[in-house]
């Protein structure tokens, strides 16, 4: 995924943190290659560009709070984290 698709996602429309989200990008590539064996970063899947997007989109959201024990204490946030921890599984098990 492109740097302009990121960004449109997370509603970001200025360049000072351009570096900060291509490190997330790039962490989460790194993380879809070790839990699903088929993938393929240059031709992602649509389900895969959405799990990229929204865990882009979780860290960068997030990159300033602060974790109770490894957790945010957002019950919307859990939600949201439950949600890509699913797809991730699926894709997972998919491979």
């Amino acid at each position: 995924m492109s740097l302009k698709e990121l960004k449109q996602y997370l509603r970001v429309d200025y360049t000072d943190d351009d570096s900060m989200i291509e490190l997330m990008h790039d962490a989460v590539i790194d993380e879809m290659k070790e839990l699903i064996p088929s993938f393929d970063p240059e031709k992602p899947t649509n389900r895969q560009k959405i799990l990229i997007c929204s865990y882009v989109k979780e860290l960068y959201d997030h990159r300033d709070r602060m974790y109770n024990n490894g957790k945010i204490t957002s019950d919307s946030t859990e939600r949201i984290r439950y949600a890509i921890q699913s797809m991730m599984l699926k894709e997972t098990l998919r491979g």
